[in-house]
C-alpha cells in the first residue's frame, strides 16, 4: 500500500519542463536558435565588409594596380597577404626563423614543389642558422647578398610589387617574406599536375609523333628542342583580367614581315575578357572578320609544323592551358598544307595536295550541283544515267531537294553524334548510322541510292581537309547552296560559287587575303609551293607572300644536276 503511495507521488512530480520554466519551451528554443544563426551571419558579413574595408584602405594608399604596399614589418606584411588570401584554403603560410629573425614563407598547395622549397629553403636556413654570426645575421636585411650567398635556387627575384607577388603565387611561385626589407623573394618552384608530351589529334604516318600539351613552358621548350637559332624569340603577355592567363608569342626576328609582332601583341593587349580558357576565345578577339565561317588562323598541335611555319615569316601564339596553337597569318594555301606534304617525293605530294583542292570542291558543291542537274539540268548528264536516276527517283515521294536537305541533317546529326559520345560508344553508333543511312533509308523508300552515294562522297571529301575548321566551314555552305540550286538550277550554284569566292578575297588577315594571293600575278613564283610542291632543291625562296625580311631559304641557290 505504501509503495502504492510512493508511485502516485512520483507521478504527480513529473511535469513538464515547459511547465516550470516557461522560457525553456521547444518554441523558445527554436526561436533563440535562429536568432543566434542570423547574428552568426551577420558577424560573418561584418567581418567580411571589415576585411574588405581593410583592403580598401591599405588599396587607397597604394599605387594603381596594387592592391596594397610592402612595408618593414614582416607581422603587418603577413596580415596584409591573409586579407588578400581570405578564404583560400590552399594557400599555406609557413613561419620559421632565420638567425633568430621571423621569416614566412607562402605558396600555394598543390602548384608549388614543396619537396624542393623544403630541401632548398627550409633546410638550408637550418643549417645556415646553427653557425649564427654577426655577419649572417646582417646579411638578411640585404635581399641580393642573401640570394648569392645562401639560397641555393637558380630563379630568385626581388619582388616589390604586391601585384607582382600575388600572381607570382597563384601561378605556383612561392613568396619568401623577412622582417626588414620591404621586398619579397618569388622563388620559382613551380610543379604541379600536368599531362606529358603524347601523339597528338594531327597523326602522321612519316615524321616526329610529340604534340603541345597544356602547360606553356613545355610548348616552349618543344619549339626550342628543334631550333637552336638565338633569333627564334618569345615573349610572354598575360591576356585575362582574372585569369591572368600567359600567351607566348614566338617567332624569327630576322624573317618575320616588319610590323607584324607589334600588330599580333596590339591586338592581344586590347583583348579585354575576365577568363580566358582556350586559344579560340582569343581568336574570336583579335581576328577582322568575326562572322565568317572560315578560319582566319590557322591552328596546329603540331611543333614541327609551328617551327616551320616561323620560319617562313608566320608568328606563333602559343596559350597556356591549351594545345592548339595559333599561326597568323592565315590563308587558304596555308591551310590545305600538312607536315607529310615533306616526307613524301614531290609527284605523290602534289597529287595528294591537289586532291585536296578538289575535295574542296565536291564537299560544299556536290548536293547543290546533284540537285541542279537532276531537277533542271537532266540533259546535262548522259541518257542511260538519266534514265537510271530517273528510275530511282520514281520509288522516292520527295522531290530531290526534299531528300538532299533530309541526308544533310540527317549526316550532321550522326556526325555530332559520335563526336559527343564515348569513345567505347562511338564505333558502335557508326555501324548504326551507317545501316540507317545507307541500308534502311534506301529499304524505306525515303531516298533513292544515287543520293546516298552523292551524300558519302560529300562526307567523305569534307573529312579530307587538313583544318577541321576548315571543313565545319564547307559543311555549313553547303544547305545554302543546296536553297540556292533548288530555285535557280546551275545558275544558283555559279551565284553561290561566286559570292563565297569574292568572300575569301575580301577576307583580310593581318594585312594578307585570304585568297587573293592564288590570283595575283606578282606571286605566281609561290606556285611551287601551293597548288604542287616541286622538289626541295627548287624551293629555294621563302613564300613572298607573306613579306619575308630574308626570302632566301637555302643560303645559296641550287643547281639543278
Amino acid at each position: 500500500m505504501e509503495s502504492g503511495n510512493r508511485d502516485k507521488t512520483k507521478q504527480k512530480n513529473i511535469h513538464k519542463l515547459s511547465a516550470l520554466l516557461p522560457d525553456a519551451s521547444l518554441e523558445r528554443t527554436r526561436q533563440n536558435l535562429k536568432d543566434l544563426k542570423a547574428m552568426v551571419e551577420e558577424s560573418a558579413r561584418l567581418g567580411e565588409k571589415i576585411n574588405q574595408l581593410v583592403a580598401d584602405i591599405r588599396q587607397a594608399a597604394a599605387p594603381d594596380g596594387q592592391p596594397f604596399i610592402f612595408t618593414n614589418s614582416l607581422d603587418e606584411n603577413k596580415q596584409l597577404l591573409k586579407v588578400v588570401f581570405r578564404d583560400c584554403e590552399d594557400i599555406k603560410m609557413r613561419s620559421f626563423s632565420l638567425y633568430g629573425k621571423p621569416v614566412l614563407l607562402v605558396y600555394l598547395d598543390g602548384m608549388a614543389d614543396t619537396i624542393m622549397l623544403g630541401e632548398s629553403i627550409m633546410k638550408t636556413f637550418a643549417e645556415e642558422s646553427s653557425a649564427q654570426s654577426a655577419s649572417s645575421l646582417a646579411s638578411i636585411v640585404n635581399l641580393q647578398t642573401l640570394i648569392n650567398e645562401q639560397l641555393s635556387v637558380a630563379d630568385v627575384t626581388i619582388v616589390s610589387n604586391a601585384a607582382t607577388a600575388i600572381e607570382s603565387v597563384m601561378a605556383g611561385k612561392a613568396l619568401l617574406l623577412l622582417d626588414g626589407p620591404p621586398e619579397v623573394l618569388v622563388i620559382g618552384a613551380v610543379k604541379h599536375v600536368k599531362r606529358s608530351v603524347q601523339k597528338g589529334a594531327e597523326d602522321v604516318i612519316r615524321g616526329p609523333h610529340d604534340a603541345f600539351n597544356e602547360t606553356l613552358n613545355d610548348n616552349i621548350v618543344l619549339i626550342r628542342r628543334r631550333s637552336k637559332d638565338y633569333n627564334v624569340k618569345v615573349r610572354i603577355l598575360q591576356v585575362g583580367l582574372r585569369t591572368k592567363t600567359s600567351v607566348a608569342v614566338v617567332y624569327v626576328a630576322d624573317l618575320v614581315k616588319p610590323g607584324l609582332v607589334e600588330e599580333v601583341e596590339r591586338r592581344l593587349a586590347k583583348v579585354k575578357v575576365d577568363r580566358v580558357l582556350a586559344s579560340k576565345m582569343i581568336e574570336e578577339q583579335i581576328v577582322e572578320h568575326p562572322w565568317t565561317p572560315f578560319p582566319q588562323l590557322q591552328e596546329t598541335e603540331r611543333p614541327d609544323k609551328t617551327v616551320a611555319a616561323i620560319y617562313e615569316g608566320q608568328v606563333a601564339i602559343i596559350v597556356d592551358n591549351t594545345p592548339a596553337t595559333m599561326l597568323v597569318p592565315c590563308t587558304y594555301n596555308l591551310i590545305m598544307q600538312t607536315p607529310e606534304d615533306y616526307t613524301t617525293p614531290p609527284l605523290i605530294a602534289s597529287l595528294i595536295r591537289f586532291s585536296r583542292h578538289i575535295s574542296a570542291f565536291i564537299a560544299i558543291y556536290l548536293p547543290a550541283i546533284y540537285v541542279a542537274v537532276v531537277s533542271y539540268h537532266p540533259g546535262l548528264i548522259p541518257t542511260t544515267m538519266a534514265i537510271s536516276i530517273a528510275e530511282l527517283r520514281s520509288r522516292t515521294p520527295f522531290p530531290s531537294f526534299l531528300e538532299a536537305f533530309a541526308m544533310e541533317i540527317l549526316l550532321e546529326l550522326f556526325q555530332e553524334a559520335i563526336i559527343r559520345m564515348p569513345q567505347k560508344v562511338a564505333g558502335a553508333a557508326a555501324v548504326v548510322g551507317a545501316l540507317v543511312i545507307g541500308t534502311t533509308v534506301v529499304q524505306a523508300g525515303l531516298v533513292n541510292p544515287f543520293l546516298v552515294v552523292v551524300t558519302a562522297m560529300t562526307a567523305i571529301a569534307s573529312y579530307n581537309m587538313p583544318s577541321w575548321g576548315f571543313g565545319l566551314a564547307l559543311r555549313f555552305f553547303r544547305i545554302p547552296l543546296l536553297i540556292l540550286a533548288s530555285i535557280l538550277g546551275l545558275y544558283g550554284v555559279m551565284i553561290g560559287l561566286l559570292a563565297i569566292t569574292v568572300h575569301l578575297c575580301s577576307i583580310k588577315n593581318f594585312g594578307q587575303s585570304y585568297l587573293g594571293g592564288m590570283f595575283n600575278f606578282t606571286l605566281l613564283e609561290d606556285w611551287a609551293d601551293q597548288l604542287v610542291r616541286l622538289p626541295q632543291r627548287w624551293l629555294g625562296a621563302r613564300p613572298k607572300e607573306l613579306g619575308s625580311q630574308d626570302r632566301d631559304r637555302q643560303g645559296e641557290t641550287f643547281e639543278q644536276t
